[in-house]
């Protein structure tokens, strides 16, 4: 009898682990917020460059500065455009040396809105660069991603665009950032997050730093 209950009980087991294991990957990003940064590394033709991001803040504005090998700058979208642009940007915003404001546009994220049209049905019309496209989510996976000194797998949505381009972004629609873009022999993943550090902006500060 006590080996049947064994036996019967394995089922429940399995499925409590799972259970907790979607739990566990579900909260595997922190909630993002001040001091919260990115780093992102790219490869072309074998050389490889590294991309810095670093949140002033997250919502309901988007507030950030970025560096990379030799240049820094910050960029600025509006609550308006983090949840209902109809466009994204790859670089465009990122220009060296300025301070930049998206106008109906988010880069790095999607805005809320193309996220849950996604979700919804399959699809949405995205202006990528300025440049009227089809986005189709193709199928749900998994992005390895450093977060706080530990890799995780993070759940993602796969996307494809008109230009062949394919990007992963995470599957929330609260962050769903940017995790993996792949064109041709270009690359670019997101190799880590950190949430965890204090005191990391350089050059949002002062009067620039947004009330918390």
């Amino acid at each position: 009898m006590s080996s049947f209950r064994a036996l019967a009980a394995i089922p429940v087991v399995i499925l409590i682990a799972l259970s907790a294991q979607a739990l566990v990957q579900a909260a595997s990003v922190p909630p993002f917020g001040r001091d919260t940064v990115l780093v992102y590394k790219s490869e072309i033709e074998q050389n490889v460059n590294t991309f810095v991001i670093r949140i002033a803040e997250f919502s309901p504005d988007r507030f950030v500065e970025w560096e990379n090998s030799s240049t820094q700058g910050t960029v600025f979208i509006p609550a308006s455009s983090v949840q209902n642009a109809k466009g994204y940007v790859n670089s465009s915003l990122f220009e060296a040396g300025v301070d930049t404001t998206a106008k109906q546009v988010t880069t790095v994220w999607l805005s809320r809105r193309i996220f849950q049209e996604l979700k919804e049905k399959k699809k949405a019309k995205v202006a990528i660069d300025s440049i009227d496209s089809w986005m189709t989510l193709e199928s749900e996976d998994q992005v390895p991603v450093e977060v706080n000194r530990t890799v995780v797998n993070l759940p993602a949505i796969k996307t494809v665009d008109d230009r062949q381009s394919v990007r992963w972004f995470l599957d929330s629609e609260d962050n769903p950032i940017l995790l993996k873009h792949v064109l041709r022999h270009y690359t670019q993943v997101l190799a880590s997050i950190t949430t965890d550090r204090p005191n990391t902006l350089r050059w949002i500060k002062g009067k620039k730093l947004p009330k918390q």
